[in-house]
C-alpha cells in the first residue's frame, strides 16, 4: 500500500512507529510557530520534540528561513492582539451605529437611547479588557527575540548537530533553475510560491537538500510541517491526506525510501498517546490554530499609509480613465449599430471597460475595509486581503516604494 500513501492519513499506531524509524524532518512553519503560542504550550512542544531528537534532522534551508523570520513571527502575535482589539472596536463601532440609526427612527429619547446602548458598550468593553489581560501571558517582546531568545535557546540544544549543510554553489544555481522551471510548469513543490517576491525558491531548495539526505541515511522521510499547501500535500473535499504523488515518486526514485507528512497537531497527538511527555488540551488547540493561521498569515502585508494612499490615487484615477473610456466605446457602439462586425468588436471592448471598472471599484472598497480593520505595527499598518490580484499588486507597491521605484503598478 506504500506506493499509495499518499491517499491515506497515517494511523496513530502507525504514525508512532514511523516516528522511531524515519528521518523526522521539520520545516521552518512548525519552527516558527513556537513564537505564536504561550509559555506553557512551548515548554509542551519542545519536550515533545525531544522525544524523538535521535532522529530529528533540519535542512540548511528551513533553518536559514527560520533565523531570517523568528522576529517577524514574535511580532506577527503580539500585532494579533492589536488586530482583535481592533476588530472589536470596530464592530463595536458598527454596532452601536445600527442601534442609533433605530433609535433615531424609532424617535427614542436620551434615556432610552442610552438604555439601549449601554449593555452593548459593556460587553464590547469587557471583552476587549480580557483581550488585552491574555496579552500579558504572551512572554516574548520584540527586546526579548532580539537580546534573550528563550526559543531560539531550546532549538540550539535541540538541534546541535541536527542541521544540515548548504548546497554547493554549482548545485545551489541549477537547484534556483529547476525552482523556476518547476514554478513555471506547476511541478511540485514550491509552484504556490510563485507569486513571492521573496524566497520563491525556499520550498524546493529545502526538499533538494532531504532528498540528498534521504539517498545518504536510506530512511523513511517523516516531514512534520504546517504549510499545507496543494504542492506539499494531496487533499479531498479540502482535507489534507499525504503527500503529493509525486514527491512520493521523486523520493523513490532518487533514495529508495518512502515518505510521509504530517502536520505539528497530529505529530503533539502522537506523542501524547505514546509518551510520557504531558500535552495538555490546550497545547493542542494552539497547535491547530496556528496551522491554520499559516494561510491567513500569507495573506497579510505590512504596509505603510503613503503606499495605501498612492494605492488609492492610482485607483481612483484608473477608474475615471477607464470611466472615459466606457464612454467613448459606448457611443461609438451606437453609431455601429447597422455594422455587426463592428458591434461586435466594440462590444468586447465596452465589456473589457467594465470588467476593469468592476475590479477597481472592487479593489478600492476591500483595501478601505481593510485598512478599517487593521492594526498598526509603529508607522506601519497589518491588513489582510483575500483577495490575490489585489494581495500582489499592493505588494508590488510596497517593494517599489522600499526600492524607490515606479509610482504604478
Amino acid at each position: 500500500m506504500e506506493p499509495f500513501s499518499s491517499h491515506w492519513r497515517m494511523a496513530k499506531g502507525e504514525l508512532s512507529q514511523a516516528l522511531k524509524e524515519s528521518l523526522v524532518v521539520i520545516d521552518s512553519s512548525v519552527l516558527l510557530d513556537l513564537y505564536r503560542v504561550t509559555p506553557i504550550a512551548r515548554k509542551e512542544m519542545i519536550e515533545s520534540l525531544l522525544t524523538v531528537k535521535e532522529n530529528i534532522w533540519v535542512p540548511h534551508q528551513v533553518a536559514l528561513e527560520f533565523h531570517r523570520n523568528r522576529v517577524e513571527a514574535a511580532r506577527d502575535q503580539l500585532a494579533f492582539y492589536d488586530e482583535t482589539c481592533k476588530s472589536l472596536e470596530t464592530a463595536q463601532n458598527q454596532a452601536l451605529q445600527r442601534l442609533n440609526e433605530f433609535a433615531n427612527r424609532s424617535a427614542l429619547d436620551g434615556n432610552e437611547k442610552k438604555r439601549l446602548k449601554e449593555p452593548l458598550e459593556d460587553a464590547f468593553r469587557a471583552a476587549i479588557d480580557r483581550v488585552k489581560s491574555h496579552q500579558g501571558v504572551f512572554d516574548l517582546t520584540i527586546s526579548r527575540v532580539l537580546n534573550d531568545d528563550p526559543v531560539l535557546r531550546a532549538l540550539a540544544e535541540l538541534l546541535d548537530g541536527r542541521v544540515g549543510q548548504p548546497l554547493p554553489e554549482d548545485d545551489y544555481v541549477k537547484a534556483q533553475a529547476e525552482a523556476a522551471h518547476r514554478r513555471d510548469n506547476r511541478i511540485p513543490p514550491g509552484y504556490k510560491d510563485r507569486a513571492k517576491r521573496t524566497n520563491p525558491d525556499g520550498d524546493y531548495l529545502w526538499w533538494e537538500q532531504t532528498l540528498i539526505k534521504a539517498a545518504d541515511v536510506r530512511k523513511p522521510v517523516l516531514i512534520i510541517s504546517n504549510d499545507e499547501k496543494e504542492d506539499w500535500v494531496n487533499k479531498r473535499l479540502d482535507f489534507s491526506l499525504g503527500p503529493r504523488e509525486e514527491l512520493v515518486e521523486e523520493i523513490r526514485r532518487r533514495a529508495d525510501v518512502a515518505l510521509r507528512i504530517v502536520n505539528f497537531a497530529t505529530f503533539l497527538e502522537s506523542v501524547k498517546v505514546g509518551t510520557a511527555v504531558s500535552v495538555s488540551r490546550e497545547t493542542l488547540s494552539q497547535a491547530n490554530i496556528a496551522r491554520r493561521q499559516s494561510e491567513k498569515r500569507s495573506r497579510r502585508i505590512i504596509v505603510s499609509r503613503a503606499v495605501v494612499e498612492s494605492f488609492e490615487e492610482f485607483a481612483v484615477r484608473a477608474l475615471e480613465g477607464r470611466g472615459q473610456e466606457l464612454s467613448e466605446s459606448m457611443a461609438r457602439q451606437a453609431k455601429a449599430a447597422d455594422d455587426p462586425d463592428m458591434k461586435e468588436l466594440l462590444d468586447t471592448e465596452v465589456a473589457r471597460h467594465q470588467d476593469a471598472i468592476e475590479m477597481y471599484q472592487r479593489w478600492l472598497q476591500q483595501l478601505r475595509e481593510a485598512v478599517s480593520r487593521a492594526s498598526r505595527l509603529k508607522d506601519d499598518l497589518v491588513i489582510h486581503l483575500e483577495d490575490d490580484a489585489l494581495r500582489r499588486t499592493l505588494l508590488k507597491r510596497v517593494y517599489e516604494a522600499r526600492e524607490g521605484g515606479a509610482d504604478n503598478p
